[in-house]
C-alpha cells in the first residue's frame, strides 16, 4: 500500500508537645487539650462530603474518568479514547510479563521510521494500540513511533489526535527490566480533503493537522511495566497514578494528585556514557552535581527514569550530544506527553542551549521530530539554566 493510500485508509502524629505533663497541672486545661486532640482526630478520620472526591485505593480509572467528566474536565469521547488505552496497556503488560515464554524476545528482522530496529513486542504492541484506538471511533488520526506516517481512522465522533509509543525501552525486554508506554491525545483538528485532492494532497493535509505543539495536549500519560504496572496520567488537572490489580483487573487509584518534589532528593539522571559528547558546559554541570554528593541513577528507559524523577525530584537531563544534536527522544509522543506531566506535577520541561525554552511550545515540523529535555524539580532546573548562563558569561569574558 502506497504512503497516501495508507494515511486515506487508515491518567500528627499530632505531635504531643511533650512528654509528660506536669504533675500538678490543673485539671481544666488537661481535659480541653483532651477534647482539642478529640477534635483533631475526628476532624480527620471524617469523610469527605464531596461526592467527586477520589480514593486512594478504591477509586478505579473509571471512576476517575466519570468524576472528571462530571467537572466538566473531560468529555464522553475523551473518556473513551482512554480507557481503551487503559485497555491496551493491560494486554501490552501481560505480553511483556510473559515475553520469555511466548518467544516474544529478539528482533523482528525490521526498523521504524527513526532507524530503530524493532523488537517483536514492538511490532505486537503497535498493532494492539492500533486496533484499540480504532474500535473506539473516536480519533481521526494516530501517529505512532513505529508508523512512518499517520494512520487515519474513521471516527463517529471527537477526532482527537492520538499518538504514542507503544514500547519505549524495549532493548530492555530481554533482560526484564523497566519498559513502558507513553501516550498523548490532541485536541481535535481539521483535516478537510476535497474530492478534487489527490491522494499526495489529501496527505499533505493531514500530516500538517498532526503537527500539534504539547500545548494542545488534552490528557497524557505512559504506563510502566515494571515489578507493578502503573499508569500516570492527566487531563490536565493535576497528576494522577493508577496501579493494576491483576485480581479484578481494574486499574485502581494509588498515586493522588501527584506533586513533583521540590527540590526532591538530590539524584540526577542522564546517559553518562554519553557525557564526553555533550557540549562542555553540561559536562561540567555534572562534575559540580558529582562534587556536591549528587546520587546518579539511570535505567535507560524514558518511562523509568521520568517515574523516579516524577516521584523522587532531581534532574533528569536528555541533551544534544555529538551523535545526535536534535536529541533523540521524539517530540510528539514521548517529549511532549512527558512534559505535560512534568508541568502538571509543578516540575519543568526545558530545552534550548541555555535550558529556557519550553518543550510545550514547540511546534513539530514532522511527525518524527526528534528532541532534547532537561526535565524535574524546578529548583534544580532552574539550577540548571542559572549555571549556564554563568558559564556562558564566563566563557565571554575569556574571549
Amino acid at each position: 500500500m502506497s504512503v497516501a493510500s495508507s494515511v486515506l485508509a487508515r491518567p500528627s502524629l499530632a505531635r504531643r508537645a511533650s512528654g509528660l505533663a506536669p504533675r500538678r497541672a490543673s485539671r481544666a486545661p488537661r481535659r480541653a487539650a483532651s477534647v482539642r486532640v478529640a477534635a483533631a482526630a475526628s476532624s480527620k478520620s471524617k469523610p469527605s462530603t464531596d461526592p467527586l472526591a477520589l480514593t486512594v485505593g478504591k477509586d478505579t480509572l473509571e471512576t476517575f474518568l466519570f468524576k472528571q467528566q462530571a467537572r466538566d474536565n473531560v468529555d464522553v469521547d475523551l473518556s473513551i479514547i482512554i480507557n481503551s488505552i487503559a485497555v491496551a496497556c493491560k494486554k501490552i503488560s501481560s505480553l511483556v510479563a510473559t515475553a520469555p515464554i511466548r518467544g516474544l524476545t529478539g528482533m523482528a528482522g525490521s526498523s521504524n521510521e527513526s532507524g530503530d530496529e524493532q523488537k517483536k513486542l514492538d511490532v505486537i504492541s503497535n498493532d494492539i494500540f492500533c486496533e484499540c484506538i480504532k474500535d473506539t471511533a473516536r480519533s481521526a488520526i494516530v501517529v505512532t513511533e513505529e508508523e512512518d506516517v499517520p494512520v487515519a481512522s474513521e471516527a463517529i465522533s471527537g477526532d482527537y489526535i492520538v499518538t504514542f509509543d507503544p514500547i519505549d525501552g524495549s532493548s530492555n525486554i530481554d533482560a526484564a527490566v523497566t519498559t513502558g508506554s507513553i501516550f498523548g491525545i490532541y485536541s481535535p483538528g481539521e483535516c478537510e480533503v476535497s474530492l478534487d485532492d489527490t491522494p499526495e494532497e489529501a496527505m499533505d493535509k493531514c500530516l500538517v493537522n498532526t503537527r500539534k505543539s504539547g500545548e494542545e495536549l488534552v490528557c497524557a500519560g505512559y504506563v510502566m511495566y515494571s515489578s507493578s504496572t502503573v499508569a500516570m496520567i492527566s487531563v490536565g488537572h493535576g497528576v494522577y497514578g493508577f496501579t493494576l490489580d491483576w485480581t479484578t483487573g481494574d486499574f485502581v487509584l494509588s498515586h493522588d494528585d501527584v506533586k513533583l518534589p521540590n527540590p526532591g532528593q538530590k539524584i540526577y539522571s542522564g546517559n553518562q556514557g554519553n557525557v564526553e559528547k555533550w557540549a562542555p558546559e553540561l559536562r561540567k554541570y555534572v562534575d559540580k552535581l558529582q562534587e556536591e554528593n549528587y546520587s546518579y541513577r539511570y535505567i535507560g528507559a524514558l518511562v523509568g527514569d521520568f517515574h523516579r524523577t516524577l516521584l523522587y525530584g532531581g534532574i533528569w537531563l536528555y541533551p544534544p550530544d555529538a551523535s545526535a544534536p536534535e536529541g533523540k527522544a521524539r517530540l510528539l509522543y514521548e517529549v511532549a506527553p512527558m512534559g505535560f506531566l512534568a508541568e502538571q506535577a509543578g516540575g519543568l520541561a526545558m530545552w534550548g542551549e541555555m535550558a529556557d525554552k519550553r518543550v510545550m511550545e514547540v511546534v513539530p515540523q514532522h511527525i518524527h521530530q526528534r528532541s532534547p529535555m532537561f526535565c524535574g524539580s524546578k529548583d534544580m532546573v532552574e539550577g540548571l539554566q542559572k549555571f549556564l548562563v554563568e558559564e556562558k558569561a564566563r566563557a565571554t569574558v575569556k574571549a
